[in-house]
């Protein structure tokens, strides 16, 4: 007789995000995507756990908390809150918890005491040990993870056998880390990794496969397949030879990027041949000389970004701008300058759109440390670390208030400027204007 395991369960989590705005975008407006660093703990667990992950889900019942399950929480600084309810309702239900992600490596002894055991670092060098440590019912307090070179070697024949519904809703990325050490990014300390491009390809050609088209919600722009790397050109010549791996695939993607790569030509002529339609940069200033990561190509002036977006657009490749207001070197001047800017950039440059984020010191990052230091983190209710709709600390030359009205104005007042807002201006206006039109025409009659 075969010896019988009882089958157990694992339940993966990343929290819904915390403001409602956000949590209703994510409900109607996106694809409820899988996040691989997930998937990669599903390939590491050992095959006679029943698995469930849950991404942004909004709305828990009694019945989706088991008793006697292991539960891996994820957690940003914003969706934190969210994490410990969840982590606390599944320790009340009788489950085991143990949470990790950005937010919890920085504060693990915040974290513990909501859960049962916190992986600080990444969770692929000690999840089997966390594992093994649930099944003999000896969790440890605190599990530190180090960085995998090949992180994700051992999950690749798992990946390429996922369903088609998996993979359909599978977020890819090709590297972990970015080459710059931003003060404001929760991430700084992670040294870029890139997947193998030998792995990457199948990969790819399996998700053709089975991706979507773009829905209604989404952006117009949007690619089928869109990898989630930091930053897909830390390495320029990994990114060479990635997109020349591409190129016979003849799919759509889109990524993030630094900005070196609006100004390196064969990068953008092989992104073009490889299926590229979107580039999210993240300029995150006006004056780059100021940022190590805006300047690496001496770049020295808004008008170096200019050519930038000329540079990619002359592709064919849409170009989304990120920018960060609230830096301490920005004054009301430099707020009028930016909307000034951003609206030259979508007339002469052909911007299709920004994304405007208002600086947040987050926990692990070397502003938050900075700021803490120097009294000006005005509060730690961390569902308010969005980004969007609040200002968490004391801005140097203006108030928070003042700091909030220039986000405001330059979003009402830009955007309407840019490629997206000119296509959604004309759907909105001009078209139930043609409808009208069409309709008096057909019910028109000689007199």
């Amino acid at each position: 007789m075969s010896e019988f395991t009882p089958q157990k369960e694992l339940i993966l989590i990343s929290p819904s995000g915390g403001h409602w705005f956000i949590r209703l975008v994510f409900l109607f407006f996106t694809k409820k995507d899988i996040p691989l660093s997930l998937v990669i703990l599903s390939a590491l667990t050992p095959r006679h756990y029943k698995i469930k992950i849950f991404n942004q889900k909004l709305f828990w019942f009694k019945k989706d908390f088991p008793s006697e399950a292991l539960v891996g929480i994820t957690c940003l600084t914003s969706n934190a809150p969210a994490g410990y309810r969840l982590a606390r309702r599944f320790k009340q239900a009788g489950c085991r918890v143990v949470m990790g992600g950005p937010h919890v490596g920085a504060l693990p002894q915040e974290a513990l005491q909501y859960c049962d055991s916190v992986v600080v670092g990444e969770a692929e060098s000690v999840w089997g040990e966390v594992v093994k440590d649930f099944e003999n019912n000896s969790l440890q307090k605190i599990y530190r993870g180090q960085p995998l070179e090949d992180f994700f070697s051992p999950v690749f024949e798992y990946c390429m056998g996922l369903d088609d519904a998996m993979l359909k809703r599978l977020r890819i990325s090709t590297s972990r880390g970015c080459k710059y050490r931003c003060e404001f990014c929760s991430h700084r300390n992670l040294w870029p990794r890139y997947l193998k491009i030998g792995q990457t390809i199948p990969l790819i050609k399996r998700m053709k496969q089975t991706a979507p088209g773009v829905s209604f919600f989404e952006e117009p722009s949007a690619a089928p397949i869109n990898f989630e790397d930091d930053n897909i050109f830390s390495d320029p010549a990994y990114a060479k030879k990635l997109f020349q791996a591409l190129i016979p695939l003849k799919i759509e993607w889109g990524s993030q990027a630094s900005v070196d790569i609006a100004f390196d030509e064969e990068a953008l002529d092989l992104a073009r041949q490889s299926g590229c339609k979107q580039i999210f940069i993240g300029f995150e200033t006006i004056h780059p000389q100021n940022l190590p990561k805006a300047s690496a190509n001496k770049i020295v002036s808004v008008e170096d970004y200019l050519q930038g977006i000329r540079n990619i657009r002359a592709r064919k490749i849409n170009v989304i701008g990120a920018f960060i207001l609230g830096f301490d070197d920005y004054t009301h001047k430099d707020y009028f300058k930016m909307l000034l800017f951003l609206m030259r950039s979508f007339v002469r440059g052909r911007l299709f759109w920004i994304s405007l984020t208002i600086l947040t010191p987050y926990p692990g990052s070397q502003l938050f440390e900075r700021l803490k230091k120097e009294g000006r983190i005005k509060t730690v209710r961390w569902d308010k670390y969005d980004a969007l709709f609040h200002v968490v600390f004391k801005p140097k030359n203006m108030s928070a208030f003042s700091l909030m009205m220039w986000y405001s104005m330059i979003r009402v007042f830009s955007v309407p400027f840019s490629s997206l807002g000119v296509m959604v201006i004309a759907i909105c206006f001009l078209l139930p204007l043609a409808i009208w039109f069409l309709i008096a025409l057909v019910l028109s009659r000689p007199f």
